[in-house]
């Protein structure tokens, strides 16, 4: 397997290469560019979800070959097969043991950075899905290949700031940037709503200082006056499934 290399976004925010972390352990979220964009809030609440935008990003076919370094146990294999039989019994998702015929691929592996994945197709062969200690949950694992998938963290879309709030003075000191939003060349805009209960979404004291301190507070619903719950590491939700099938144009099952 090819040995890549990866450089940490510093805590100023540097751009990188769309390398996202999840939400567990020291994590860092890494965007292929960054802009200045001014929030449209309130015109429009069923807008964006936080897919790519870039087809290379895409995989052909919807195809993802994978392989799993020797290291992990056989309870490890087992739990990553079964995390991807969850997005293939609800997507048109396919993966497929890495043959010498595909050039771009998922290695599971474990790095320094715990549980963390590239957005989409890198394009470039062996690219890591990091599943590291305490990792290896099926939601965290769930989550890891949504990102595979071509899935930025839903509380990132351009429209974020009307369906939640960022509670800035909550969250740990050098994690800011992972609560930075995308620009619309990033997400792509596929007419469905803003998803709380993905998968994909940050619980509400995310890099909090303090467990009992919000960083992402849901706004709330204009009929129950109740905030909604995010943050669910159980299973793709309706609006994961219907956002995958839209985004590689999937049949109906």
């Amino acid at each position: 397997m090819s040995r890549e290399t990866y450089r940490r976004r510093s805590r100023q925010g540097k751009t990188g290469t769309g390398f996202t972390l999840t939400d567990r352990g020291p994590r860092f979220h890494r965007q292929r560019r960054r802009h200045r964009h001014r929030e449209r809030a309130g015109k429009n609440r069923r807008r964006t979800r936080a897919a790519t935008a870039r087809p290379e990003r895409l995989w052909d076919h919807a195809v993802i070959p994978y392989e799993i370094e020797a290291n992990f146990s056989g309870d490890h294999r087992a739990l990553f097969k079964q995390a991807m039989r969850h997005w293939e019994n609800h997507t048109c998702i396919k993966f497929v043991e890495r043959g010498f015929e595909h050039q771009h691929y998922i290695v599971f592996t474990e790095r320094p950075c715990g549980c963390c994945s590239f957005v989409g197709k890198r394009g470039n062969g062996a690219q890591a899905i990091s599943i590291g200690k305490n990792c290896d949950k099926f939601g965290i694992v769930v989550h890891e290949l949504g990102h595979v998938v071509g899935f930025w963290h839903e509380h990132t879309r351009p429209d974020r700031d009307a369906h939640v709030d960022i509670v800035t003075k909550n969250i740990m000191s050098g994690q800011e940037y992972n609560f930075n939003k995308l620009t619309d060349e990033e997400v792509n805009s596929l007419g469905l709503a803003y998803d709380f209960e993905s998968i994909m979404h940050y619980a509400r004291n995310t890099f909090s200082k303090n467990t009992h301190l919000d960083t992402i507070l849901p706004q709330e619903d204009n009929t129950s006056k109740r905030r909604p719950e995010i943050g669910q590491r159980v299973r793709l939700s309706q609006g994961d499934i219907s956002q995958t099938n839209k985004l590689y144009k999937c049949p109906s099952k």
